[in-house]
């Protein structure tokens, strides 16, 4: 990734991505409060994926493994150390794939703790790349 500012389409799509992230997070919520855990946990993985994006679109790297969102912390991780920290996060966040909505003998206990995980480990990942962004405003949205 490059010290460069970002082009004002790749900009443009970063912003996008962050503000999709936050929705995803607050979707994922919801979703858990009414007891949609399978889908609680793909949208907080979801959330960390258009995060890190954000992240990778701001440091011109188009090509993403959207995924996996433990390659995309690597990604970012290149910029910046703090992504390093995340990728435990990111892993946690994977196992939601490992799930389908059609899983015969689904266990809601489970799919619970799988999407109470799954918001912690998202808002970890948030966490990060709000911090990189605020590090880096002057950088990337200076007037």
């Amino acid at each position: 990734m490059t010290d460069t500012a970002p082009t004002p389409h790749a900009l443009r799509r970063a912003k996008l991505f962050w503000e999709q992230a936050g929705l995803d997070s607050r979707g994922a919520r919801r979703k858990h409060k009414a007891r949609a855990y399978l889908e609680s946990g793909y949208l907080s993985f979801q959330a960390a994926l258009n995060a890190l994006a954000a992240v990778c679109y701001l440091n011109a790297k188009f090509q993403l493994p959207n995924y996996s969102a433990v390659q995309m912390a690597g990604l970012c991780a290149a910029v910046d150390a703090r992504f390093d920290a995340i990728r435990e996060a990111c892993e946690a966040l994977e196992a939601v794939q490992q799930h389908g909505p059609f899983d015969s003998g689904a266990d809601e206990a489970g799919l619970a703790r799988l999407s109470a995980e799954g918001l912690r480990q998202s808002a970890r990942v948030i966490a990060a790349t709000r911090a990189y962004l605020k590090a880096h405003r002057k950088r990337f949205f200076a007037p």
